[in-house]
């Protein structure tokens, strides 16, 4: 018998018996994403876009995926006085309720940025 037939024959013999073995999947390592992070919330998407803006920087697009809700960014302003690294802004935010506009603040909080403010409209 050639040599070519022979590791042919050996191949489909592994595989069938490959094929014979059912053996359970593993599930317990597998986490759902959703479960492991807390959904992102419209005003720390607008946080960051603020934090990673510069002062008077020209209008700036955002939106959140997890909301469907986007806005522009108008205008960035570092704050004086005691919120010292701050910047003041206002943005629209589009959503399901409609639009609005919001004026705000957000300050460096460790890694990232919080957001204090009130609905301007």
């Amino acid at each position: 018998m050639p040599k070519h037939l022979i590791l042919i024959s050996a191949l489909l013999g592994v595989l069938a018996t490959g094929c014979a073995s059912q053996e359970p999947l593993e599930t317990t390592s597998a986490t759902s994403p959703t479960s492991a992070s807390a959904p992102v919330n419209d005003r720390t998407v607008i946080a960051e876009a603020v934090g990673n803006a510069s002062a008077g920087s020209k209008p700036l697009a955002w939106a959140n995926p997890e909301t469907g809700s986007a806005g522009v960014i108008e205008h960035v302003e570092n704050t004086t006085g005691q919120e010292t690294g701050c910047r003041k802004f206002t943005t629209s935010q589009q959503a399901l309720g409609g639009k609005t506009r919001f004026d705000g603040v957000a300050c460096p909080s460790g890694q990232s940025w919080k957001l204090s403010g009130e609905s301007a409209d």
